[in-house]
Formats: structure tokens, C-alpha cells, sequence
């Protein structure tokens, strides 16, 4: 098959590879749609030739069934959550592998930036007939972040939402927090990315700076917002999140890599704060999320910028991790998909 393998600083290419099988209890899965992540930049930066094939937002066919396995079946169109725990724990029988204590992450499902890829039958969703596969690898991870995050700190109509970070996932976020009835700013540093916030619904759009949470705080009537979800992973944002929530209010970490220097008494005791953290999601929030997609409540689409086959995938690699041509969301396809209206330039 063809798959994509870096051989040093922002040199990815298409090569030849083995064809995975699948084991015991696993399917395989002819990829169709597969979504390029914002933590997948560091293949970019990557000092030393990286043969594992990585990509974790996926939908596809199921073309060939492992030992034991009986569903999903041969043929069916599914999204895949990426990550795998250990399949017997209270939490994985549940399908919240996102919460499994013996998760390590050596096991997760990667493999998008290729034709084929291998993944536990539990970890696969059945996508509706109408949801088509560009969708379908947008449900876990780009909306399901988010929609997890959400659901975390209880968000409700009426209440005051502050998104850090306007990229895919943020944005998503405020798209799922304005569905949900929320007040929402949206706080990024790059002027294109806080367009699209505020064409998505945000109701005030900011430039992180010293001044951002008095304006956050000018806007929610002087209290400050009830919810912060963090989602840039940079450490400048932290105390700016903290600063704009109001008593007791509540910040969703969600971005990884971030560090944040936490004085307990003056930044989260005195003013009685939460501080919650948010990974992924489960395969339950996923079939919520496809339902709220064909209740026609969102669409997760109106994020793609920029999609091609995988030949193309340098090229539009580049794009994301140098985040040029206002690039927002790109997706890697194997098929057409029905035209939407985009809130950029169609890349085909």
C-alpha cells in the first residue's frame, strides 16, 4: 500500500509499504477520509527518518475481519476512535477507552496518512448512511474534543464560554458552545482564524494580550466567564484563562503541551476556581456527536479548508504545519464527497 514516512525536517513523501492484517479481535479498514491533526506537526520538525505511519482521524471501509470478530462487518463505513485501552476494564467496557487506567498509548490506532490501517473492532462506530466519510473522521477527535470538554463543565444557555485557541478544535468548540447557547469569545493571535470564530457564531473575537481578560470581563457584565476551555496548549494562555473566569468558575484544559505556573492562592483558592482536564472522547460522545450532525444541529464540514487525495498530502502537510493559505482544517480523502459551503477556498 502507500503511506506517508518522513526522512527528516519538512521532508514527508508517499512510499511503498506492507500491507497490515489484521489480529485477533481487530478489522482492517480501507481509510477514506482521514483528518490531519494538529498534533501531528511534530512529523514535520522530526530530526531522524520516521517509518511509523501515524494519521488518527479516520473514517472507512471495513474490507477484512481478524479471529473473533463480528462486528462490524465486512463492508461497513466507520469512524474510528484512536484511542485503545485495554478492552476489559470497567471504563473500556463502557467505551470510554479515554478513561482506562492501563492505558500506555502504544496501542492506539494510527495509520491515517495511509491506504490501509488496522484497529480494534471495538473502536469502531458505524457511520449513518447519511453521514459520508469526510465527516466521519471529523466526529472523535475534532468535534468530539470539544463536545467532551463541553459536557465536562456543564455548559448551558446563558452561560459565558472564553475558547483559547481558534484552531480546529477551538473552533469547534465554538461552534458546539453556541449550539449549545452559550456567550462565547474567542481568543487566538492569528486575525484570519478569529474571521472564521466570528463567522461560526462567536459573539466577540479577541487577540490574546495583557488586556484580554479585563475585556473578557468587560463583556460578561463584569463577573468574568463561567467557562474557559483551553485549547492552544501555550503556556502564555494559562494565566490569561485563569484571569477571565469569574468566582468559581471553570477552566477545561484541553490543548496538550502546555506548562502553566500555578499560584494556588491568589489564582484558584480565593476565588474558589476549577481546573479540569479533557482528553479525546468516548465512543458514546462520538454517536452523540453523529447525532447531532444528522439532526442537522452541526455541520462538522464548514471546518475544511483544504482537502486532497494522499499524493497530495506533502503539499498540503506543509500548509498546516506552516500555516499558510489560511488554512484551517485540511483533510486527506480517497473519495468525493457532496459539496458544502466552506468558509474557504475548496482545494481539489
Amino acid at each position: 500500500m502507500k503511506a506517508i514516512h518522513s526522512f527528516g525536517p519538512h521532508d514527508v513523501r508517499l512510499v511503498d509499504v506492507p500491507d497490515p492484517a489484521p489480529g485477533p479481535g481487530e478489522v482492517l479498514v480501507a481509510v477514506r477520509a482521514s483528518g490531519i491533526c494538529g498534533s501531528d506537526k511534530w512529523l514535520w520538525r522530526a530530526t531522524e527518518p520516521v517509518t511509523r505511519i501515524i494519521g488518527h482521524e479516520v473514517a472507512g471501509e471495513v474490507i477484512a475481519l481478524g479471529p473473533e470478530v463480528k462486528r462490524p462487518r465486512v463492508g461497513d463505513r466507520v469512524a474510528v476512535n484512536n484511542v485503545v485501552g485495554c478492552g476489559v476494564c470497567p471504563a473500556c467496557r463502557a467505551g470510554a477507552f479515554v478513561r482506562c487506567p492501563h492505558w500506555s498509548g502504544e496501542d492506539d490506532v494510527n495509520g491515517g496518512y495511509g491506504e490501509l490501517l488496522v484497529a480494534p473492532a471495538r473502536n469502531c462506530m458505524r457511520l449513518a448512511d447519511e453521514i459520508d466519510y469526510e465527516t466521519g473522521c471529523l466526529l472523535f477527535d475534532n468535534f468530539g474534543t470539544p463536545f467532551a470538554a463541553l459536557e465536562r463543565a456543564g455548559v448551558a444557555s446563558g452561560d459565558d464560554v472564553v475558547v483559547m485557541g481558534c484552531g480546529p478544535i477551538g473552533l469547534a468548540a465554538v461552534v458546539l458552545a453556541k449550539m449549545r447557547g452559550a456567550f462565547v469569545v474567542a481568543v487566538d493571535p492569528l486575525p484570519y482564524r478569529l474571521d472564521v470564530a466570528s463567522r461560526l457564531g462567536a459573539d466577540r473575537v479577541l487577540a490574546p494580550g495583557d488586556d484580554t481578560a479585563a475585556v473578557v470581563h468587560d463583556a460578561t457584565s463584569g463577573l468574568g466567564a463561567r467557562v474557559v476551555l483551553e485549547c492552544s496548549g501555550k503556556p502564555p494562555s494559562y494565566p490569561i484563562a485563569l484571569a477571565s473566569l469569574r468566582i468559581g468558575g471553570t477552566l477545561v484544559t484541553v490543548g496538550e503541551g502546555g506548562e502553566m505556573l500555578l499560584r494556588p492562592s491568589d489564582l484558584v483558592i480565593r476565588r474558589n476556581l476549577s481546573i479540569v482536564g479533557s482528553w479525546y472522547s468516548t465512543m458514546h460522545q462520538g454517536r452523540l456527536v453523529q447525532d447531532l450532525v444528522l439532526q442537522k444541529k452541526i455541520e462538522p464540514r464548514v471546518l475544511v479548508t483544504h482537502r486532497g487525495p494522499l499524493q497530495e498530502f506533502p503539499r498540503i502537510f506543509r500548509q498546516v504545519c506552516e500555516f499558510s493559505d489560511d488554512v484551517i482544517k485540511a483533510v486527506i480523502v480517497n473519495q468525493s464527497v457532496p459539496s458544502v459551503s466552506h468558509i474557504g477556498e475548496e482545494e481539489t
